[in-house]
């Protein structure tokens, strides 16, 4: 069984953008195929990243995995608005 003081300790940052995003409607979460693809979680629906609106929000210390993440809303062309939270920046490649 997990020690209950190791799953209370959250990074307050992290959480607090979470809760606020998640009051301004980007209610799904996202996670990350590979470089170029994201994943809706409740629907399954994969995205190539050029065609997401992707924005970072902040850089917070997750104290659970001791590692920064950035935080990303994320935006559909059908208007379907989420988080990824990853630890690396995702941002579509540069168009020459």
């Amino acid at each position: 069984m997990k020690n209950v003081k190791t799953c209370k300790k959250l990074n307050r940052t992290l959480t607090k953008w979470v809760i606020d995003l998640h009051g301004k409607g980007y209610i799904n979460d996202f996670s990350q195929i590979n470089n170029q693809r994201l994943r809706c979680v409740q629907n399954c629906e994969d995205f190539s990243i050029t065609d997401l609106n992707i924005n970072v929000i902040d850089e917070a210390f997750d104290q659970l995995t001791q590692t920064y993440k950035y935080i990303h809303t994320i935006e559909t062309m059908d208007g379907d608005k989420g988080l990824l939270v990853v630890e690396a920046l995702c941002t579509p490649p540069l168009v020459n």
